[in-house]
């Protein structure tokens, strides 16, 4: 009986018996053949998100299509979706400023290891668990310590290398949001190493698609999609990896209404850290410079993360989400009532639409002799007496700012 395969599952020894194209379409001679060699698997990949093979003449998959995985999921953050009570409650031990120093060297050392990590991987070589371990408990311990801080420096610092950069920040975030719902440090450990390394598959897909300036073709688009297979295969190779962490690796394009890859899943079908990383993935990347397509603003984001509630993302967890990051998030640029601009340095819990800000250009939008921090939760009138409110978010870059200026 002919079981339909994503191209990712695909082994040397099973028969190919259909195609989700015409045969005609691609390069095969023979309509029904054994994969016997690398080069099959490649020109698969490069033709079909899936195809069906024939159990009974050839070798099994380990998953199909057609069915549904049923993978294991964080219990205590099911029910808290619904309940909203939560397991540990955290409070910040430093302030934002205190916990600069320790921040930017976790930043600045998990950049560097995690490039050298993927370069290893790349190479061949084995992924030492140990070493993703301590790129993660630094910024762990930073995160846990106050939320803040290495937030702001994430969304300050200028990303060079997207694919790396991306994964410490995709890590960064898993830690602040679970540490908003309530994990304990254990689970948000293995939330953190999950979405630091959900994107390993990319070391096998070719630099000139992954940097392409332009929109990608069909052709291409399924080879970067193969990167959730070569990932997982990557992770389930790795000793000490645990299932959950695999399976954000497998699940983390897959979206609530089923129309993520690679097996379509949806709903409840996805592990809870999956449709966490969804999110997370998917803010950042539209946060972030990409080779082709600009930084969106945070509050932009923000919104289409809203208005992709109940399609793409579980409602629930968008509002979680929207209560962690704020609605102008920690590190945006923002444009005040008065005309002035500022950077968002700190969250105010309890009035969100009120954060600490450090203003850095004045009403006509040249730089501030001295920068101010104005907590908008204690200030509600500048110093003309009118209401000071937050007017909009701003693009990255708007006024000529450089980012890496503004290091507290």
């Amino acid at each position: 009986m002919e079981r339909k395969v994503n191209v990712a599952y695909l082994k040397l020894g099973m028969y190919v018996s259909n195609l989700d194209r015409p045969w005609i379409d691609t390069p095969f001679l023979l309509e029904g053949f054994l994969i016997d060699n690398e080069e099959d698997l490649t020109v698969i990949s490069e033709y079909c998100v899936y195809v069906f093979i024939d159990p009974d003449r050839g070798i099994s998959a380990e998953e199909y299509v057609e069915e549904a995985p049923r993978l294991k999921t964080n219990a205590y953050l099911e029910r808290f979706l619904q309940d909203n009570k939560k397991k540990v409650s955290y409070e910040n031990k430093s302030s934002t400023k205190e916990e600069m120093p320790a921040a930017k060297s976790a930043l600045e050392d998990a950049s560097n290891q995690v490039a050298h990590i993927m370069e290893n991987v790349k190479e061949g070589k084995n992924l030492d668990i140990e070493a993703v371990k301590g790129v993660v408990e630094p910024i762990l311990d930073s995160i846990i310590r106050n939320s803040e801080a290495y937030m702001w420096l994430s969304m300050m610092q200028k990303k060079s290398a997207y694919t790396y950069s991306h994964s410490v920040d995709n890590c960064a975030l898993a830690i602040a949001f679970g540490r908003y719902m309530g994990l304990p440090k254990k689970d948000l450990r293995t939330l953190a190493i999950g979405l630091l390394m959900m994107d390993m598959g990319n070391v096998n897909v070719p630099a000139g698609i992954l940097n392409k300036a332009g929109r990608l073709t069909e052709a291409e688009y399924r080879i970067v999609k193969k990167h959730v297979g070569h990932g997982v295969g990557i992770l389930k190779e790795t000793k000490g990896m645990s299932e959950d962490i695999v399976n954000i690796a497998l699940t983390h394009h897959e979206r609530f209404d089923g129309s993520g890859y690679p097996n379509g899943l949806q709903g409840a079908q996805i592990p809870v850290y999956g449709r966490m990383a969804a999110i997370i993935d998917c803010y950042d990347a539209m946060t972030s410079h990409r080779p082709f397509s600009a930084a969106k603003s945070p509050y932009v984001a923000l919104q289409n993360i809203y208005n992709w509630r109940g399609s793409a993302f579980q409602p629930e967890l968008v509002e979680q989400f929207l209560q962690c990051i704020g609605v102008y998030p920690t590190g945006s640029l923002v444009e005040m009532t008065n005309g002035q601009v500022g950077i968002v340095l700190e969250q105010n819990l309890t009035q969100r639409m009120r954060p600490k800000i450090m203003l850095i250009l004045d009403e006509n939008k040249e730089s501030l002799m001295e920068y101010k921090i104005v907590d908008l939760s204690e200030q509600f009138e500048d110093e003309s007496n009118l209401p000071l409110n937050i007017n909009r978010g701003l693009d990255p870059g708007v006024y000529g700012i450089d980012p890496t200026e503004y290091y507290l």
